[in-house]
């Protein structure tokens, strides 16, 4: 069995159509919930709890150099800098951990922005954070 190893390098985010400008990294972290189901009657020296699956969840975030236009306007995100801060609109993310070349495998899902953070230090780059959480299933997409 072979398997292919892939370069980060690559990685691309589009919220909607725009992908987003000065990536450094990004990350994306699918969960499943548990109920206990455990009943009275487990007992013994192999006794488990009994746990049931329930909701599922998606959660993500990404990490911009944050760059200023030639307008003037912050472009932390790039074209997409408007649907990257916090509020209450549905936005579509596509992310692609080796990017969106043909038979490439990526991510899709909307989702609402929680958090962005800036940050600037003396002996670094201003960089931005922005962080989500899926609204719909996470689905995986072919690249084209």
């Amino acid at each position: 069995m072979s398997s292919q190893i892939f370069s980060g390098s690559q990685g691309i985010v589009y919220v909607g159509s725009d992908a987003v400008a000065s990536i450094r990294s990004f990350s994306i972290e699918e969960t499943q919930e548990t109920i206990d189901a455990t009943t009275m009657s487990t007992t013994g020296a192999n006794a488990f709890r009994t746990n049931k699956p329930t909701f599922k969840s998606w959660s993500g975030t990404v990490d911009v150099f944050w760059t200023v236009t030639p307008a003037g306007t912050t472009s932390d995100g790039g074209a997409a800098c408007a649907s990257t801060r916090p509020g209450n609109t549905e936005v579509t993310f596509h992310f692609w951990p080796s990017g969106d070349n043909s038979n490439e495998l990526g991510y899709t899902g909307n989702a609402l922005i929680t958090s962005r953070t800036i940050s600037t230090s003396v002996d670094g780059m201003v960089e931005a954070s922005f962080s989500v959480v899926g609204t719909t299933a996470l689905t995986t997409e072919n690249g084209s």
